[in-house]
């Protein structure tokens, strides 16, 4: 693996969602607690596939899942109440190493911003609950981009307005969908494993870190 500065990384974009917070978990059980309120059950393979997307894919994935008259728009209303009501009484707790990264990552002139597909309301709320708003340049949000994950669009807009080209970008990941969005925006994505275990497609494209802070081993050591 080559160094940071010999891949000319001049930009850190990091996912929110079991990336930076510890959230993916409670994710996970709220969107199951919706399908069985409406009459459904839900596995985790078919779970992993929501990880990362927005509203649109979602609506079309659980069409395919449960066919064109399941009530999309109710699994989504539930489900964001289910975990607001969740995240205003705990919040979500930082993953290991994100503020080790980070200050790594500026040590070595590189920015660090977030690209989310979470709303911006929603994603300011968590990140100052979890007192890390103040430590990125900037917050991309889904609302501000028309596709989601695994379509680039989120990342190439984060990328823009920080200036950079997409070959000087490194994203960090959990999500199989959030490392091919990097992939379709030609960034260097890094995969960091969270509620899904990297693929076979992921192992063929990303760097894999046990943690975030166990990127910067993988750097150091080369």
């Amino acid at each position: 693996m080559l160094s940071i500065k010999e891949r000319g990384i001049k930009l850190a974009i990091f996912d929110m969602d079991g990336l930076l917070l510890d959230s993916e978990k409670v994710y996970y059980e709220k969107w199951r607690e919706t399908a069985r309120i409406l009459g459904y059950e839900m596995t985790h393979e078919q779970w992993c596939g929501l990880m990362g997307t927005n509203e649109e894919f979602e609506k079309e994935y659980l069409y395919s899942i449960y066919g064109n008259d399941c009530p999309a728009g109710d699994f989504r209303k539930i489900r964001l109440r289910l975990i607001d009501e969740y995240a205003q009484k705990n919040g979500f707790p930082l993953k290991k190493g994100v503020r080790e990264l980070v200050s790594f990552l500026k040590e070595s002139g590189v920015s660090s911003v977030v690209a989310t597909s979470s709303e911006r309301s929603r994603a300011v709320k968590l990140l100052t609950r979890a007192k890390v708003a103040d430590i990125f340049a900037d917050i991309t949000c889904g609302d501000e981009v028309s596709l989601g994950k695994p379509d680039p669009e989120l990342f190439l807009k984060a990328a823009k307005k920080a200036s950079v080209d997409p070959e000087g970008c490194v994203v960090f990941e959990d999500s199989e969908n959030g490392i091919k969005a990097a992939e379709n925006a030609g960034m260097i994505p890094v995969f960091v494993p969270d509620m899904q275990n990297p693929s076979e497609y992921v192992k063929r494209t990303a760097v894999i870190a046990e943690s975030l802070d166990a990127f910067i081993h993988l750097v150091r050591s080369v």
